[in-house]
Order: structure tokens, then sequence, then C-alpha cells
């Protein structure tokens, strides 16, 4: 269907598949979870399943892609932000976060895809070292392990934020982050 709406009906299942996915990965890794589980927690026949994915690796890797093309859309502003409001869009890359707070858990956690976490880090690094390399004379081996720090502690902070439930609100913990890499590029002055 390529160009075409999906009607309510096709979203809502995907949606409860995709959901059925996530409440499994809280107990067991991908590899250990079979169609059929999937589909008695989503309430549909396998035929339905089949239908919109191959197999819950194809579901998951479905997720992740969603998920990686949101962040990347958010993440694109906060790298613009280099030079201008960067809390604003950090507060908004981090809400996103919250609102998709289970999957994130979910996808972050040891039941995850090891490779999902890498993704994230490495999707942005190219834009990043990029465009702070305009505003800066380091070299571009500096800027790789200065990004590679900044990216690899933001996602702790994020992954222990969603750990403990998002108590804090959004905007606290992009100043965090904020506030720790800013510390990590003075440092270098």
């Amino acid at each position: 269907m390529p160009g075409k709406k999906q009607d309510a009906r096709v979203r809502y299942t995907k949606m409860v598949i995709k959901s059925s996915l996530m409440e499994l990965m809280q107990l067991k890794p991908v590899a250990k979870i079979t169609v059929t589980e999937i589909c008695e927690r989503a309430g549909i026949n396998r035929a339905t399943f089949y239908a919109h994915y191959n197999d819950p690796t194809d579901l998951l890797q479905s997720i992740e892609r969603e998920l990686i093309e949101d962040i990347s859309a958010k993440t694109r502003p906060a790298i613009a932000a280099l030079g201008g409001d960067l809390a604003e869009s950090i507060t908004g890359l981090v809400e996103y976060i919250r609102e998709n707070a289970e999957v994130c858990r979910v996808l972050l956690s040891g039941s995850g895809d090891a490779s999902f976490q890498n993704n994230v880090v490495d999707m942005v690094e190219k834009q990043f070292i990029d465009h702070w390399r305009a505003f800066s004379s380091t070299s571009v081996e500096d800027a790789q392990y200065i990004y590679t720090f900044i990216a690899i502690g933001s996602v702790g902070v994020i992954r222990k934020w969603l750990d403990e439930g998002v108590t804090k609100p959004s905007s606290e913990i992009a100043s965090l982050i904020i506030k720790l890499s800013s510390a990590g590029f003075m440092s270098l002055s």
C-alpha cells in the first residue's frame, strides 16, 4: 500500500502487535518470543501477524526503525541549535522519549536488540561532528571522541531515567544532559 494511508483497523492492529511484543520483551529477549505468544497476547490470529511481519525479529526491527526515524527528526534541530537554543531542542527530544518511555526502556534494556543503542548513537554522529567542527578547531578524531563520550553518557542518563519510571520532568533531564555535555566541552578549551 505505498502512498496510501493505512486505515484505522490496520493502524490499531499494528499498535496491538507492537505493544504485545514490548510486553513480552519485558519478560524475555526477542529470540525467545514466538509468533504464537505475540498473537495470543494481541488477540489476533497468526495470519494477521504474517500479513504485516515475517517474525518477531522483523517486528522488532520495524519498531526500531520507526523510533530511529523519529529520534533522527528530533535530533536535527538539536544539532542545528549547538549555536542557538539547545535547551529547547534537547528538551523536545527528551519529551519524545518520555512519551515513548515504555518502548525506549525495553529497547535500551538487556532484553532489547544490542545494536539499537549503537544505531541511535551512530545515527547523528557525522551531522554532529560536521556541525560542531564548523564552530571549533578540534580535529575530526578528537571530535569523534567527544561525541562518543557525550552520546554514550546521554544514553546512560536516559536509561537511568527510564528505569526509574521517568519521575523527573523532561526539562530537568535535558538540562542535566546539557550541563554534563557542556562541562566536557569546556574542559577542552
